[in-house]
């Protein structure tokens, strides 16, 4: 069980993943609740194949548990503390150039003042 073994058999381009990290941070909010692919491709406006996509490469590795076909069952996030770790983990860095950059932005116009 390894989310870092999912991603590294992942393509590795900026829309996987953003998709990778959209559909762990909504299996994260949702912990232990069944979630089907087309919910989740609904609820964060992923494209269905990428869904997929990603859902099989999780579903394999353990980290989203699922019943058979990831396209028909979806699957459930039950994670053991390691796991829960690794995707807090995860989720935090997704978010940290993001936060680095509104840093930058309100350093600026503190500087400069506003326009």
């Amino acid at each position: 069980m390894s989310l870092r073994t999912a991603l590294a058999a992942l393509p590795d381009d900026r829309t996987t993943a953003t998709a990778v990290r959209e559909i762990v941070a909504f299996y994260a909010a949702h912990e232990h609740t069944a979630i089907d692919a087309e919910r989740l491709a609904r609820a964060t406006s992923i494209p269905h194949e990428r869904v997929h996509t990603v859902l099989r490469a999780l579903c394999s590795e353990g980290v989203i548990h699922c019943d058979g076909d990831p396209r028909r069952n979806g699957g459930r996030f039950d994670p053991d503390r390691v796991l829960a770790m690794e995707v807090d983990r995860f989720l935090r860095s997704a978010n940290a150039p993001r936060a680095h950059l509104q840093a930058g932005v309100g350093r600026y116009l503190n500087r400069f003042g506003h326009s």
